[in-house]
């Protein structure tokens, strides 16, 4: 069975009156790949995104940020995959912690470059949250191998 994602991905340059870039907008549709941790004083919550076949897009706006995803996959045997990951804050946390893995959603946001910790890899691109949107749940088909049909009803 071939799987057919509807992954989506824009992003979009934010200027100031002088032209210069001053950050870029994103917007990403994908599934949640793990539910969303929250730090311990609930002022911050993560999560990981997974988009499909989408490399040139996202590629573009990590070779204008000299940045990487968090994990990127070629060899996938449905096409190339991307991780990026989100940070939630504020109100926009109780948006987020429903989250569960396998949901599908819609995250908006200000790109984000984390340094990463050994200077020999290039720093990281994360979404920080502005707008999130959930388009379905994961729905686990499973269940119905287990019924048994009735027969006989009338």
């Amino acid at each position: 069975m071939e799987v057919k994602y509807k992954d989506y991905f824009s992003f979009e340059s934010i200027r100031d009156k002088d032209g210069e870039i001053v950050c870029y907008h994103i917007t990403m549709i994908g599934t949640v790949e793990e539910a969303v941790r929250i730090n311990d004083e609930e002022t911050i919550a993560f999560g990981k995104l997974v988009i499909h076949n989408l490399d040139r897009r996202i590629g573009t706006l990590l070779e204008l940020t000299g940045s990487r995803t968090y994990f990127h996959d070629h060899t996938y045997l449905e096409g190339v995959v991307n991780v990026i990951r989100f940070a939630a804050h504020k109100h926009h946390i109780q948006e987020v912690k429903e989250f569960t893995e396998g949901d599908r959603v819609l995250v908006e946001g200000r790109a984000y470059i984390r340094d990463a910790r050994d200077p020999s890899v290039r720093p990281e691109l994360t979404v920080s949250v502005t707008g999130t949107f959930l388009l379905g749940r994961k729905r686990n088909l499973y269940r119905r191998q287990n019924l048994v049909p009735q027969e006989g009803i009338e």
